[in-house]
C-alpha cells in the first residue's frame, strides 16, 4: 500500500504541477526552474510591478516585508517578478532588491498573464495554487 501510495502521489504532483508549469513556464533569472523556486509551498504570488511606476517603488518593500514574515514564520511564499520595465538595465536594477525570482526580462509570458488575470494597473499581485495553477486571488495587492 505504501509504494502504490508513493506512486499515486508522485503521479498526482506531476500532473498537478503541470498545469502550473503550462502557465508559468520552467525558465526563469538565474537559470531557476519553477519546481526549486515552488518547492513544497501551497500557493505562489505573480507580481507585476516596473521599476519606473512610483506606486510600486512604494509598494515593493511592504511586499518583501510580508514575504520575510511569512519565511520567518516557516509559511514561504515564492514569489515570480513579471516586470513592465522598458529596458533590461531597469528590470536588472529594480529586481536586484527583490529577495525572490523572475521571468526573464521581455518574456512573453509576461503579457500572456497580464490578459488572463486583467491586470489593469501596476504594481498587482496574484496568488496561485501551485497543485492546480488556479487563481486564488487577484489583485491580492490590496491584502498585503
Amino acid at each position: 500500500v505504501s509504494i502504490s501510495s508513493y506512486v499515486y502521489n508522485y503521479l498526482l504532483t506531476s500532473l498537478m504541477s503541470t498545469a502550473l508549469t503550462s502557465l508559468l513556464g520552467n525558465n526563469f533569472v538565474n537559470g531557476a526552474d519553477l519546481t526549486s523556486i515552488v518547492d513544497d509551498a501551497p500557493l505562489v504570488g505573480i507580481y507585476f510591478s516596473a521599476q519606473w511606476c512610483v506606486p510600486c517603488r512604494r509598494f515593493t518593500p511592504k511586499l518583501k516585508k510580508f514575504y520575510d514574515i511569512l519565511v520567518a514564520q516557516g509559511t514561504p511564499l515564492p514569489i515570480v517578478f513579471a516586470s513592465s520595465d522598458q529596458d533590461e538595465d531597469s528590470f536588472a536594477s529594480y529586481f536586484a532588491e527583490m529577495p525572490w525570482h523572475a521571468f526573464k526580462f521581455g518574456d512573453d509570458r509576461i503579457e500572456v498573464l497580464n490578459k488572463k488575470y486583467v491586470v489593469s494597473s501596476i504594481p498587482w499581485l496574484v496568488i496561485l495554487n501551485t497543485k492546480t495553477g488556479e487563481l486564488v486571488m487577484n489583485e491580492a495587492d490590496a491584502m498585503v
